[in-house]
């Protein structure tokens, strides 16, 4: 996920931060086991239980953050890259029993990831030699802090070539680099992250160093992921090292062209369904080594709300379903859940634009719930833009779950949203389209 990434990895730092040295750093391994595989942490079996993590406000809240993680079953977090916060995230991590998986950027192969960089692997060898030193700057400054546990290695850079020339040309980089990160530091594990298995045939035939494969996979397809990895050809374990509800790049349009995003139970089932059931019997097998739920972030932006575990201060449902994945405890007392989110009609009222809403929410006998309304308008011209929520001006009508909400004064179809948090700090969700010219086009729950 592009925007998340984009903040978490920050700008690579070429001057020493430095790493405690009081403790001795952990010796990570993954063995054969059988047909199958196991990671180990200092000779102990570990199975990573993970999320990616963006934080929920910078260093000052990595002890809380990790405290936070711990407490649900987290053991493990993953990041995209390398900067002037690791130092103290690796701290926080250590502290609270965790271990990070620490991503080493590579640029994409063309602009659509983050900031739109685009590098060329084919031709550009004095920036790839700028890219390994870089790399291996990070492995030395950080590979004795005793919370790393393994290193990632780029991530969809393969996904996001512009052709198969630019993919080998890749792919025969990262062996390079693999190599050499792992003469810097024979301690830790290296994998390569990408999208769904589209890595797999490039890492066996150009990256044979690599000792695990990192898989970024999103909705029920994660049942099919063991069998796509056969099918590709791979012959190492994996971890997958993003995963979450589908993503809206494969979710169907609705009638106004806009994505239908999934709603918050399907969101919450995905995830305890895919590591209780899909992947549960991958790892009980030794094929799977552990998995990142994406994504630990306090973002109220639209990947936040679709994705993310935090909104702002409020627990969003996915937070609970990691809990329950890796815990087995329910959220207590029960979420809200929102029944239905439409819109009856539009009409003026002098200059502004009003939404007749009907948003109904269930939530246990007693519970009072804050009910708001915000707006997400994806054909904005800037990528902030398009991941920007901003919440609207409304007003409870008359009957019970009735609303008039103002509408933005944007040219298409947007997305609006029906929130409600509860005493507990729960948020959740509902979605609908809303084009005002024409009225609108439900296309959620």
């Amino acid at each position: 996920m592009a925007h998340a990434r984009a903040a978490a990895v920050g700008v690579l730092l070429l001057t020493a931060l430095l790493v405690p040295t009081g403790d001795v750093e952990a010796r990570t391994a993954i063995v054969k086991a059988g047909e199958g595989w196991r990671l180990e942490v200092d000779g102990k079996p570990y199975v990573a239980k993970g999320v990616t993590f963006s934080g929920s406000g910078g260093p000052s809240n990595f002890d809380q953050d990790c405290a936070r993680l711990s407490a649900v079953g987290v053991n493990t977090l993953r990041t995209w890259g390398t900067g002037e916060e690791t130092a103290a995230l690796l701290d926080a991590a250590h502290k609270h029993g965790l271990r990070v998986l620490v991503g080493l950027w590579l640029r994409p192969g063309r602009p659509g990831m983050e900031n739109d960089d685009a590098f060329d692997y084919v031709r550009d060898a004095k920036g790839r030699e700028a890219q390994l030193q870089a790399t291996l700057k990070q492995v030395r400054r950080f590979k004795n802090h005793p919370a790393v546990l393994a290193w990632g290695l780029g991530n969809e850079v393969i996904l996001n070539s512009p052709d198969d020339a630019s993919k080998v040309a890749y792919a025969r980089f990262l062996e390079k680099v693999v190599r050499a990160v792992k003469k810097a530091d024979a301690e830790h594990p290296v994998l390569s992250v990408d999208a769904w298995t589209l890595g797999v045939p490039f890492w066996e035939k150009y990256a044979p160093s690599l000792d695990a494969y990192g898989l970024n996979v999103y909705g029920r397809g994660i049942h099919a992921l063991p069998e796509a990895v056969k099918q590709a050809g791979g012959r190492k374990p994996w971890f997958i090292t993003e995963f979450g509800a589908q993503g809206e790049w494969e979710a169907p349009k609705d009638a106004q062209g806009l994505r239908i995003e999934p709603g918050d139970g399907e969101k919450y089932d995905v995830i305890v369904d895919g590591w209780r059931n899909a992947l549960g019997p991958q790892v009980q097998a030794g094929r799977c080594l552990g998995l990142f739920v994406f994504n630990y972030s306090a973002s109220f932006d639209h990947t936040g709300l679709w994705l993310g575990m935090l909104s702002g201060t409020s627990t969003r449902p996915a937070w609970h379903a990691v809990r329950e994945a890796y815990t087995g405890r329910k959220p207590q007392p029960p979420l809200p859940v929102p029944v239905r989110l439409s819109v009856r009609g539009v009409e003026k009222d002098g200059a502004a634009t009003w939404a007749l809403v009907d948003f109904e929410v269930s939530a246990p006998a007693g519970a009072p719930l804050e009910v708001s309304f915000a707006y997400n308008f994806r054909g904005a011209a800037t990528r902030e833009a398009r991941d920007g929520v901003t919440t609207l001006e409304s007003r409870k009508g008359a009957a019970p779950g009735s609303w008039r909400v103002r509408l933005p004064a944007v040219a298409g179809a947007f997305k609006l949203y029906g929130l409600a948090k509860d005493g507990a700090g729960n948020l959740v969700a509902a979605t609908t389209s809303v084009a005002p010219a024409a009225g609108v086009a439900p296309s959620s729950p």
